[in-house]
C-alpha cells in the first residue's frame, strides 16, 4: 500500500474551504453581474469584501496543511495577498479605483500561478486529474492580463468582467471541492487504521 503525499492529505482534507471559496466567488459574481447599476464604488467594495473573505479562507486551507507540505507557502501568499487587497478595496473603493484594480490584476495573476501549480502538484502526486483548479486558474491569469493590457477601460466594464471570472473560478473551485472530497474519501479508506 503507498503511503499518503503530504499535498494530496493537505488539500483533500480542505475540501470543503475550497468548496466555500467556490460558493463564495459565484455569490460575489451573482452580484456583480445582477446589479451593475449600485454604482462603481459599491461594486469595488462587494469585490473587495470578496478579495478578503477569500484570503481568509485560502489561509484557512494552508493552515490545514502539514508544515512544510507541497504547495502550503504558495497558497499563504495567495491568501495573504488577497487579504491586503481586499481590505484595500473595501476600504477606500472610488478614491483607489486605478491602483485597485492593479492590485486585483496582480492579485489574480499570483493567484493563478498558485492554482495551475497547485493542479500540477496534486496530479504529479498521483491523484486523479484535477483540472478544474487548473482551469481556475487560466481563469485568474487571463483577467490579471485583461486588467493590465487594459488599465484605460472603464471600471464598470471591469466590474462586469471581474463578475464572469468569479462565476468560471468559483465553479471551477466547487468542482474541485467535489473532486478533492471523494478523493479524500478513498484516501481515508486506503490508509491503515
Amino acid at each position: 500500500m503507498r503511503a499518503k503525499p503530504a499535498i494530496e492529505s493537505a488539500f483533500h482534507r480542505a475540501w470543503a474551504l475550497i468548496g466555500a471559496r467556490g460558493v463564495l466567488a459565484v455569490c460575489a459574481a451573482a452580484v456583480l453581474l445582477t446589479r451593475p447599476s449600485m454604482g462603481r464604488g459599491l461594486l469595488l467594495a462587494t469585490l473587495g469584501a470578496y478579495l478578503f473573505i477569500d484570503g481568509v479562507l485560502a489561509l484557512g486551507t494552508a493552515l490545514r496543511a502539514e508544515r512544510g507540505a507541497t504547495g502550503r507557502g504558495r497558497t499563504i501568499l495567495e491568501g495573504l495577498l488577497s487579504l491586503t487587497v481586499g481590505a484595500l478595496a473595501f476600504a477606500h473603493p472610488d478614491a483607489l479605483v486605478g491602483a485597485i484594480l492593479m492590485l486585483i490584476a496582480a492579485r489574480s495573476i499570483i493567484a493563478g500561478l498558485v492554482e495551475i501549480a497547485s493542479a500540477i502538484s496534486l496530479r504529479r502526486s498521483g491523484g486523479e486529474r484535477h483540472w478544474p483548479i487548473g482551469l481556475g486558474g487560466l481563469a485568474s491569469l487571463g483577467f490579471g492580463a485583461f486588467l493590465l493590457a487594459r488599465p484605460a477601460s472603464g471600471a464598470l466594464m471591469m466590474l462586469l468582467l471581474a463578475g464572469a471570472y468569479l462565476l468560471v473560478f468559483g465553479l471551477s473551485l466547487i468542482s474541485a471541492a467535489f473532486r478533492l472530497r471523494r478523493a479524500y474519501g478513498r484516501l481515508r479508506a486506503e490508509s491503515p487504521a
